[in-house]
């Protein structure tokens, strides 16, 4: 009897040994794919107070994303958001005091499921079940979703030679930002939190931006 439990036992680690293996080079190849830079339809918005407290809210037309690993190969990374906002006016007449938004948020694919992590905005953090990804396309629901979001893949990298290149050619748009979550932009810097940018003459904007959020994500 002892030996069978022992056969029994060694087959069944042998099994669970597969599967984690499995599952490991699934992860592995969905993050090769995954790295590089993403462009298309994140949904993405912000809430804006202007000095005298009326609200408004501007829908971003663009998001540039770039999904970067921890080192090369690696199933976890961190990356940088680049949102997109129309200067003409919205339905209530008003013109978005910010071209464009960056965030840093960190990511991670564990069984399949991607995780996105905002160090800035946790009421923002999702885990991405429901998607096709593949080396051109990114398509998926976030959580409670009915809507897609899409992206379209710019750029593979998966070393720190491929992000040199791509930061070399496009730094300008992914901002250069220290550990303690602070980005610097045209000689300004904030904490994550105030996701402060410049408006289109060059200079803070003199209002406050009070929500960020995804018309997708809140579906």
């Amino acid at each position: 009897m002892k030996k069978a439990i022992s056969l029994f036992s060694i087959i069944a680690m042998a099994g669970l040994c597969l599967m984690f293996t499995s599952c490991a080079d699934d992860d592995t190849e969905e993050a090769m794919v995954l790295s590089g830079q993403w462009q298309g339809n994140w949904g993405m918005y912000y809430g804006y107070t202007y000095p005298d407290g009326f609200y408004d809210e501007f829908d971003s037309y663009d998001t540039d994303i770039i999904f970067y690993p921890d080192y090369d190969y690696a199933t976890h990374g961190y990356g940088y958001q680049v949102d997109w906002y129309d200067r003409r006016p919205n339905a209530n007449g008003n013109i978005s005091p910010y071209q464009r938004l960056s965030y840093r948020f960190n990511w991670s694919i564990i069984n399949g499921v991607i995780n996105l992590t905002y160090p800035g905005y946790p009421e923002y953090n999702t885990s991405i079940r429901d998607y096709r990804l593949n080396n051109s396309h990114f398509t998926g629901y976030f959580p409670n979703s009915s809507e897609p979001f899409r992206l379209n893949k710019i750029q593979d990298f998966y070393s720190w030679y491929d992000y040199d290149n791509l930061y070399r050619s496009y730094g300008y748009v992914y901002l250069e930002w220290d550990w303690n979550g602070v980005y610097y932009y045209d000689s300004y810097y904030a904490k994550t939190r105030s996701a402060e940018a410049t408006d289109s003459v060059g200079k803070p904007a003199e209002g406050r931006i009070t929500k960020i959020g995804s018309r997708l994500a809140e579906k």
